[in-house]
């Protein structure tokens, strides 16, 4: 079987790489010069020497290349354990090596600038600091303090709220479809502020004192909807699924409640030993590559794919482009086509499929591609601005800064937008009613590698979604993406976008072809799936039998990144979501 995957981000990496361990023959097609994965990734210029370090440099400069590069992931690749048990194990099965690093988080706002809020990691089992100015005086203090217990309780509660959602177990005004009678009719979905609403009432007058009368009034309702969900749980949302904030506030509640229950208590992880995103990309292309020159493709654009008892990819040469040269025309043909690419470029690429299998008479495949791309077609996303820098005048006062500073901007801006943003000529998101981002600012420090061996580094941030302008002087690279929301409507939009019949000859595959917040696990868990179904539908169709593998897909044990026997029991459930 011959199989061709179009485009390499980690969801392509990955079915790439688990259809070759499969024994398929496959191409890899990329039109950057790099790989996706890494194509971002920023290498930070490094300084001198120390002088106690500088003769024995001198004598292992081969090594000093290799061991003292600092290259900065864009985005940062850090992830939390308990939403990605699928990356999890595809990590350990390449031997990855990950570091835990539970962050701190900052909380400001920006009129007026200043923290209202720290977290001390842990996911939410830590006992949070209190911002500088609680000690400005006795009145700050209790604030603050009067504050944490407030927020203590609104999250307790949201636990609680997320382990009964997790288990179908909310109240009927509080469930978003009735799931124990797997009725998935109903259009409407509770969303994050309808939820936040109910529960806001039902904390400000949480019972009702029998004979009298009487409704009891606690300040809990107020906390809980304008602080704890608009100040800390919204701002985190935001930076998670690169969301406004009005998308959080349109979110599934379902999805909100999952995420939290499942990232409980559960590490932090990001890439150790000097390994990157474009590390983790070599190797899962490595297996392709070796199948022989011409497998891996890159600066190659798909001009086409039309059907022919297979498909057929027309693919134009975009090496020698920049010369003034013409692209070379070339083609291939695959018995199957996996896209694994934003959703317009894939709904674009399907257009051409659609027409052909009509002309061809596959009548079933052609309505099927054609339901693929309606699909698609529903997937909606957010530009996202990520800048590398070293400009600290954007993190909060030094008594507050932490590992990730959240900056809430002005809701209700005043100001038109400043002729800043053409000045320093470095993007940045104006604060609009329906354009609100998080700013995240995340403070990444030098390797320990490099400090071993006597560099002064100095610390380099990465702000995502700025809401301000940042010196350009300090600028270290400027990368503007894509990121695709979560779907609203997962189940009916899902089943478009995976294989419904034997002969299929198309497949999807990214972070949005996955239930919940499109993110890396959504990348390796869509790719599993595919991979999963074409070599079920091959087996089936060449047999007539069922196919009953007998190894894990890949040779990966997919079971490593659910954890012990504590967390495999967190994440236990009675029914299952779709694919999952």
């Amino acid at each position: 079987m011959k199989v061709a995957v179009i485009g390499s981000g980690l969801a392509g990496l990955t079915t790439a790489y688990l259809l070759q361990k499969e024994g398929v023959e496959v191409w890899l097609i990329e039109k950057s010069n790099k790989l996706g994965f890494h194509s971002q990734s920023v290498e930070i210029p490094l300084s001198s020497l120390s002088n106690e370090h500088e003769k024995s440099s001198r004598r292992s400069r081969s090594e000093k290349d290799v061991e003292e590069k600092w290259v900065v992931d864009v985005p940062m690749r850090g992830f939390q354990g308990g939403y990605y048990p699928l990356l999890l194990s595809l990590y350990d099965h390449l031997k990855i090596p990950l570091e835990i690093s539970n962050y701190k988080f900052s909380f400001s706002s920006s009129s007026p600038k200043s923290t209202y809020f720290i977290h001390s990691g842990s996911s939410g089992l830590s006992i949070p600091s209190l911002p500088s100015r609680a000690y400005h005086n006795i009145f700050n203090l209790i604030s603050n303090i009067y504050t944490f217990i407030g927020v203590a309780i609104c999250y307790s509660f949201l636990v609680a709220l997320s382990l009964l959602g997790y288990h179908n177990l909310l109240p009927s005004s509080l469930s978003t479809f009735n799931q124990r009678r797997r009725d998935r009719t109903q259009e409407h979905q509770l969303t994050l502020k309808e939820f936040t609403t109910i529960i806001s009432a039902f904390l400000t007058h949480p019972f009702t004192i029998p004979i009298i009368n009487y409704e009891v009034w606690t300040p809990l309702g107020e906390i809980f909807e304008s602080f704890f969900i608009s100040n800390i749980l919204v701002p985190i949302f935001s930076s998670v699924g690169t969301m406004t904030i009005k998308d959080c506030y349109s979110l599934p509640v379902s999805i909100v409640l999952e995420y939290i229950h499942l990232t409980l208590g559960t590490d932090h992880y990001h890439l150790g030993k000097g390994f990157t995103a474009s590390s983790i990309a070599d190797l899962l292309a490595k297996s392709v590559r070796d199948q022989g020159e011409g497998y891996v493709r890159l600066c190659t654009e798909i001009t086409g794919l039309e059907y022919q008892d297979g498909v057929k990819i027309k693919m134009k040469d975009l090496s020698r482009t920049d010369e003034g040269q013409v692209g070379a025309e070339q083609e291939i043909l695959v018995d199957r086509v996996i896209i694994a690419t934003p959703a317009s470029v894939a709904k674009l690429l399907l257009e051409g499929l659609e027409s052909s299998l009509k002309e061809a008479g596959q009548v079933k495949e052609c309505r099927r591609v054609g339901g693929m791309r309606a699909a698609l077609g529903k997937i909606s996303y957010r530009e996202s601005i990520v800048i590398t820098h070293r400009d600290i005048t954007i993190l909060p006062s030094p008594r507050d800064r932490r590992d990730l500073n959240f900056l809430l901007p002005n809701l209700n801006p005043s100001l038109p937008p400043t002729s800043s943003t053409e000045t320093l000529a470095i993007p940045y998101f104006t604060p609009a009613p329906d354009t609100i981002y998080t700013q995240a600012t995340q403070i990444i420090l030098p390797p320990k590698r490099l400090r071993r061996k006597g560099r002064r580094e100095t610390m380099v941030l990465q702000t995502t979604n700025p809401a301000g302008p940042i010196d350009p002087r300090k600028v270290l690279s400027v990368s503007k993406l894509e990121r695709a929301l979560p779907l609203k409507q997962p189940h009916r939009i899902l089943p478009h976008l995976r294989s419904s019949t034997l002969d299929s000859c198309v497949y999807i595959v990214g972070s949005y072809a996955y239930p919940g917040i499109p993110l890396l696990e959504g990348c390796v868990g869509s790719a599993k799936k595919a991979v999963e179904t074409i070599l079920n539908d091959e087996f089936e169709q060449r047999t007539g039998f069922v196919r009953q593998p007998k190894k894990p897909l890949g040779g990966v044990d997919w079971d490593v990144g659910k954890g012990g026997w504590v967390q495999t029991g967190w994440r236990w459930r009675w029914f299952e979501g779709t694919w999952i």
